[in-house]
């Protein structure tokens, strides 16, 4: 895997992490010969270069409440109910 200036650059001109970008393994030796940001938009037209897309969020909302059982989680929202009473 190229990690040199090609990669940087197309991590730095797509603004995503080192994670993101894909570089088409079948067309290395033409990806290794561009050195500029104007050859990486070629190649990024060209498709050799993409960005990852994964679909993902926060686990955070799916944890949340149900860590607790339902009557813990009412006793802690009626308690701070009262107390801004």
């Amino acid at each position: 895997m190229v990690r040199g200036t090609v990669k940087d650059l197309a991590i730095r001109y797509l603004g995503v992490g080192a994670k993101k970008v894909w570089l088409d393994p079948n067309q290395m030796d033409k990806i290794k010969s561009v050195k500029t940001r104007e050859g990486i938009r070629d190649l990024i037209a060209q498709g050799l270069i993409r960005r990852k897309f994964t679909v993902g969020g926060s686990c955070k909302p799916a944890r949340g409440p149900f860590l607790y059982p339902k009557e813990e989680v009412f006793k802690l929202n009626n308690n701070s109910v009262n107390k801004n009473e």
